[in-house]
């Protein structure tokens, strides 16, 4: 369980597991365990926010709502998918007047997953790219502790974030002191609506550490119409369990530029500290961008640096309350960033009750 929680690898069998307990709690009210079993209990989990961005004086509104479907067929096979409803709202002159804008809809995935067993998943549909850390682990706005996305976000993912083809991965091997995992795709292109992705092939490997609880991983794409390249990306992880301290950091590399981003976010959940202190998290970022021929293709074409620092206060483990402060960097404008909001995440069973 351990490799699980650490990864998104197998993420869908941990919330199949919390439906089967959920479900089994309310059928025991009806009959007893050796009577009726729970089984694979189809569920929407997801993500509620509502974000209030500054960005160098110019306000905007950002409510959203990231339901994923988790519905399995069995013990090994699962279809899954997750909708993004953004909507965008800004004032009509920047600085004033009334809000205007629009919501957006866009099919993240939507992948039927294969389970082999622990050393082969094979996925078809459209998948999250694997490359690096942000993309396929931190980008839901449940997860992600600042809710900015780093300048480096867009190497490796175009043009979507996503893949429509087949993936292959799994666990190498594991062991009581390391533990290896991989995954290998290849992307068609296509320009159907919520289906859009670029013609690539790619891959990631990663190495944890259970006893430090430490992880090292790289993740290598060709880019494979247009002008043709290669992206890459290294990453670390650490969640020590000595302290409540979660330390990530990455470097990409394309064509277009490279850079890095260091966070680090601090949760004051210790006994000796009064209740109201201990659901206090706090978060710093510090990243740099270099451009290469020109930028472009989501990087900006000039040097950039930026800082960000946050509070986040959890009122339970599913709801908590946003706040961050940034200031970006560059020799073309400086600029402060705000960040105020919510998050809310939430599991819904579909349907309650076992079989026979």
């Amino acid at each position: 369980m351990l490799l699980l929680r650490q990864t998104v690898k197998y993420q869908y069998l941990s919330i199949v597991l919390l439906g089967l307990m959920a479900s089994g709690r309310l059928t025991s009210q009806n009959a007893s365990d050796s009577e009726l079993t729970a089984g694979h209990v189809p569920m929407i989990s997801g993500g509620a926010g509502y974000i209030y961005n500054v960005n160098g004086g110019v306000p905007t509104l950002e409510p959203q709502i990231n339901p994923v479907l988790v519905f399995p067929f069995g013990q090994h096979v699962l279809l899954e998918s997750r909708t993004d409803f953004t909507g965008f709202f800004q004032r009509e002159n920047q600085t004033s007047g009334p809000y205007k804008g629009k919501v957006f809809k866009t099919v993240e995935y939507a992948q039927l997953d294969w389970l082999a067993n622990t050393h082969v998943m094979a996925v078809a549909g459209k998948y999250l790219l694997p490359f690096g850390l942000y993309n396929e682990r931190l980008e839901p706005i449940w997860i992600r502790n600042l809710q900015d996305s780093p300048l480096t976000a867009t190497i490796g993912t175009r043009t979507s974030g996503a893949g429509d083809g087949l993936m292959l991965r799994g666990v190498v091997t594991q062991t009581a002191n390391l533990t290896t995992q991989y995954s290998a795709y290849f992307s068609a292109r296509s320009g159907i609506k919520q289906l859009e992705s670029a013609r690539t092939a790619g891959g990631d490997l990663s190495v944890f550490f259970p006893r430090p609880r430490f992880e090292i991983g790289a993740s290598w794409q060709r880019f494979l119409q247009g002008h043709r390249v290669n992206n890459s990306a290294t990453y670390v992880s650490w969640q020590p369990a000595a302290a409540k301290v979660d330390i990530k950091a990455e470097y990409d590399y394309s064509y277009y530029g490279h850079g890095y981003w260091l966070e680090s976010a601090y949760r004051l959940d210790y006994p000796s500290l009064p209740k109201l202190f201990r659901k206090v998290q706090a978060v710093g970022r510090i990243q740099e961008l270099f451009p290469l021929n020109g930028g472009g293709n989501g990087l900006p074409p000039i040097r950039t640096e930026r800082v960000d620092f946050g509070v986040n206060y959890y009122l339970r483990d599913d709801l908590r309350l946003l706040s961050s402060y940034g200031r970006s960097l560059s020799s073309a404008q400086n600029a402060n960033v705000w960040n105020l909001g919510f998050t809310y995440r939430f599991m819904i069973p579909l349907w309650f009750g076992g079989k026979r």
